[in-house]
């Protein structure tokens, strides 16, 4: 903890050292920016950016994101810290060079991590993950682990031309040893990846995932991403097997953008879940359909944009102020929120 300390104290006066550049004020939060460093307030919690120091959510991006999820994650073992959002998942830091980087976290589930790598080639990280507290399972519960056990996990991911592979070993006294492994093919915008095995939950859920394939396909004006996880198969005669399926797809032709995605679902007791969206942009206007959250329209045009989502109407205005650099925007919706914000360049 006394370490922490000393780490965040150093950020924060370096940072104070830096004459400002920017200040920008939002509805949730205010940011201090300049020379490379920046500090932010938001959602009740500070995060900080300087070159070799980052406080803030480290469970959206990188390497958390990959030992979370590795199905949905871009197998990338370097720490990210991100901007705290109102249900951010877990606060920490991480510190170093980009050849070497450490961290740790107090929130949340209590971690320590290291990664290491050379260039573009290899990479590798270990993270340890403390005991927390057991919750809810997941949508296949009788194969669920509760996160009250200490978890090791080792990673690593290298890749030459056109070839990529990443593997994360998970090993925990209580639950044994778990592989998951990929390898995959690219080539600009083409991609095929083979993903098998899992990880242990590093959070309190468990999806029993045993095999999947991710496949990118673009050119110039479209690109779509298929993704395919086939979970374990059942042990109880009355479960099923879990599958989960999305499409991703974007079209632009001579300015007209189209916009697709499908996400299906079926849980190990026989839940189904869909949903489709659709988006068609031309010229400020965009109009489409969710079906979650119903009818899609907007007209954008230069500072001021009006429009129809997730059953609310909204209004939005942005424009500078006074003297160059100096900005607001104003957002009005029908379900009673109003969100401002303010960018000062100094």
């Amino acid at each position: 903890m006394r370490i922490l300390l000393i780490l965040v104290f150093t950020a924060l006066l370096s940072c104070s050292a830096i004459m400002a550049e920017e200040v920008s004020a939002r509805h949730d939060g205010l940011t201090v920016s300049g020379d490379g460093c920046s500090v932010s307030f938001s959602s009740g919690r500070i995060t900080i950016r300087s070159p070799y120091f980052k406080a803030g959510d480290i469970g959206r991006f990188g390497l958390l994101r990959t030992i979370a999820d590795p199905y949905s994650s871009a197998f990338s073992l370097r720490p990210e810290v991100s901007l705290h959002q109102r249900y951010s998942r877990q606060s920490g830091f991480a510190a170093g060079l980009d050849g070497f980087i450490a961290g740790a976290s107090l929130s949340g589930r209590p971690i320590i991590f290291i990664q290491s790598g050379w260039k573009d080639y290899i990479e590798g990280a270990l993270l340890f993950a403390f005991p927390g507290e057991s919750g809810e399972h997941g949508y296949l519960a009788d194969a669920a682990a509760p996160v009250d056990i200490p978890v090791l996990y080792a990673s690593v991911r290298g890749g030459w031309r056109f070839f990529d592979i990443a593997g994360i070993l998970s090993f925990s006294p209580d639950e044994g040893i778990e592989l998951f492994g990929a390898a995959g093919l690219y080539w600009e915008k083409y991609s095929i990846y083979l993903m098998a095995g899992d990880t242990m939950p590093l959070y309190n859920e468990r999806s029993a995932r045993s095999w999947g394939i991710r496949v990118s396909i673009g050119e110039t004006g479209f690109r779509s991403d298929i993704a395919f996880q086939f979970g374990a198969p059942p042990v109880y005669s009355a479960d099923y097997l879990p599958f989960r399926a999305s499409i991703r797809s974007e079209l632009d032709i001579h300015g007209i953008r189209i916009y697709s995605s499908m996400e299906y679902s079926f849980s190990g007791k026989g839940n189904a879940h869909k949903r489709d969206r659709i988006i068609f942009s031309y010229e400020g206007f965009s109009i489409g359909y969710d079906t979650s959250s119903g009818p899609i329209a907007s007209y954008k045009h230069r500072m001021f944009e009006i429009g129809y989502e997730d059953r609310s109407i909204y209004a939005e205005i942005e424009m500078d102020i006074g003297e160059e650099g100096r900005s607001i925007r104003l957002r009005l919706s029908s379900d009673g929120t109003v969100e401002t914000a303010l960018s000062i360049s100094l």
